[in-house]
């Protein structure tokens, strides 16, 4: 992404990230505040302090956090990045609860790291392989067949713009809960974050 500091007034809110994972989320999302000097005042990526990782988990956390923090505005977004891979009918139950406190489900089909293929395969090129795609091994030897460094701010920040595009072609239907096909909701996150660039 290339952005200039946007003057425009913003809506006076703060963003709270919780992610299934406990190292690629947290860091891509870390790194992205960083490298774009977004302040931690209005976007904190919220660490687990447990090893539990299900859906049902991430929202207990979300729920402990917002009580325990007495400062909020109501225009605050608690948004918690969640993988479909293996949570089957819990993921629906979820989801669903998700929605029904207010928080920004960002789900990825099957996992996060599809969100980082977006970063170098368009829409159709997703979709010809989905189901080469299937799984968080599958999606990574497809990310490193391209000249990958290890570094996020080389290898993922400057083709966000394209990631977004890429999943919001993927997402034909954004109003449904879940996903039907491979995709990213990590898009609608970003988008909000784009705003504080």
């Amino acid at each position: 992404m290339s952005y200039a500091r946007k003057s425009q007034k913003r809506i006076p809110r703060r963003i709270y990230i919780f992610t299934e994972g406990s190292k690629t989320e947290p860091k891509y999302f870390r790194e992205f505040i960083q490298y774009y000097k977004i302040s931690q005042a209005q976007v904190k990526v919220i660490g687990r302090e447990t090893t539990a990782s299900s859906p049902k988990s991430v929202i207990e956390a979300m729920d402990y956090y917002k009580k325990s923090n007495p400062v909020k505005t109501k225009n605050d977004i608690y948004c918690m990045v969640i993988d479909t891979d293996r949570w089957g009918k819990n993921l629906k139950e979820a989801v669903d609860d998700a929605h029904q406190r207010r928080y920004l489900v960002a789900l990825s089909n099957p996992c996060f790291e599809i969100w980082l293929l977006m970063h170098f395969q368009d829409a159709n090129t997703i979709l010809n392989n989905a189901n080469l795609l299937m799984t968080k091994t599958e999606i990574n030897t497809q990310i490193h067949s391209y000249p990958i460094t290890g570094n996020n701010e080389i290898d993922y920040f400057p083709r966000t713009d394209s990631a977004v595009e890429t999943a919001e072609k993927l997402d034909p239907k954004p109003q449904q809960r879940l996903l039907e096909q491979i995709g990213s909701r990590v898009y609608s996150l970003m988008k909000i974050l784009q705003e504080y660039i």
